[in-house]
């Protein structure tokens, strides 16, 4: 299958779940929407792309390259999420709602302009994170630990934080119900 036909398809509002499309090059290509669950895309070209909201759950993206995406509201995987993460990916806009990460260890992870309400963040190390301007309402943040971390007008309405580990430095311009936390 070639690159235009994908697109076509993807127009017409078709799954590409479960396809063998390796080694395509989708570089610069809207791909609003798309539906790659459980694809091999495996040495696939995104750069450029807009991959929002397309649903890469159970992907195989072994050497693709995903640099300079546009990525809201992409639905992942958990082993996606942990592997972009220890790789030191940047993750901008990508939908984690309801995810559970309880324990993982995501020190230093860049998730920016991410929905991650409703997440379990229970006992994660968040030491070094880059959260800035994502939805963490509804959250589990019990016992996690954001040492060190930058939740910068970050959404904490309604999320549970016994226990958690983050400094009012931290919190600057958080915003609980409605209302920043700290000025």
């Amino acid at each position: 299958m070639t690159v235009s036909e994908v697109i076509a398809q993807i127009k017409q509002g078709k799954s590409m779940a479960g396809s063998d499309l390796s080694g395509l090059d989708f570089s610069n290509q809207d791909l609003t929407g798309a539906d790659f669950s459980g694809a091999s895309l495996n040495g696939c070209n995104f750069s450029g792309a807009d991959l929002s909201g397309a649903d890469m759950r159970n992907a195989s993206l072994d050497g693709a390259s995903l640099v300079n995406c546009k990525q809201a509201g992409t639905r992942i995987d958990l082993q996606r999420v942990l592997s972009r993460i220890r790789s030191g990916w940047t993750m901008d806009g990508v939908d984690l709602s309801g995810m559970d990460l309880s324990g993982q260890d995501l020190r230093h992870a860049k998730i920016i302009y991410a929905n991650m309400s409703g997440c379990n963040l229970e006992g994660a190390d968040l030491r070094g994170a880059v959260l800035n301007e994502s939805d963490l309402s509804f959250a589990n943040l019990t016992d996690a630990d954001f040492g060190g971390a930058s939740l910068k007008r970050v959404n904490l309405t309604r999320a549970v934080r016994t226990g958690t580990k983050i400094s009012r430095r931290a919190m600057k311009k958080t915003y609980i119900a409605g209302e920043t936390a700290y000025k």
